[in-house]
């Protein structure tokens, strides 16, 4: 990893960990006048927490080939369940953290590059699409309609997921050395960027 990648995912961290808490605190505002389903769509695609986890798994995903899309489908009903559990539950302060982990978690299975047994990869889906699910159902706002914002999470997942599970098998299948290359580093950068935000937000909230 050189020392300019490693200087830009540092920047890119502290950014990222800046902005994790002003988005959680800023999400309804920015929302306002779209809609409930659009809410929940774009409460996940403006916070590097969940974007870049749904992104990864989508790559990790495409790694492991046709056997993965049902996985996908596992992943968004893990979405949507977490998300309805969140309207009943505690708030779990920690779960940010759990998020970011995830990323960290997905990072390094891409860049491990191996087969994974398929019940491991059904728990990894069911374990951080609730955590997911549960962290952006919190962001809906008071007085917000949960038949339409939930629906609108897991689309943003199934979206997110799906694209980069259909972008990394179609690279994939050019068969070229260098492709299998370039998407392992993506999972190392991936995870790199990920331990540093972990790091930096840790830091924040023990602090």
């Amino acid at each position: 990893m050189s020392r300019h990648f490693r200087q830009a995912a540092g920047r890119a961290a502290c950014v990222a960990a800046t902005l994790l808490p002003a988005a959680a605190a800023h999400a309804h505002s920015a929302a306002k006048g779209i809609g409930d389903f659009y809410a929940g769509a774009l409460h996940p695609l403006t916070s590097l927490e969940h974007l870049l986890a749904f992104l990864a798994f989508g790559i990790l995903a495409g790694q492991q080939g046709q056997k993965a899309e049902p996985v996908l489908a596992a992943f968004c009903l893990a979405l949507l369940i977490g998300a309805t559990a969140s309207l009943w539950m505690p708030g779990l302060p920690w779960l940010a953290l759990v998020n970011i982990g995830s990323s960290v978690a997905f990072g390094g299975l891409i860049a491990a590059a191996r087969p994974l047994p398929q019940p491991f990869f059904y728990a990894l889906a069911v374990l951080f699409g609730f955590s997911h699910g549960f962290a952006n159902g919190e962001g809906m706002a008071e007085g917000g309609k949960p038949y339409l914002f939930i629906p609108g999470i897991a689309l943003a997942g199934l979206v997110v997921t799906a694209y980069g599970l259909i972008t990394t098998d179609w690279l994939l299948r050019r068969k070229a050395g260098w492709i299998r290359i370039a998407v392992r580093v993506a999972g190392s950068w991936i995870a790199a960027i990920g331990i540093l935000v972990l790091a930096v937000a840790g830091r924040t909230l023990s602090g």
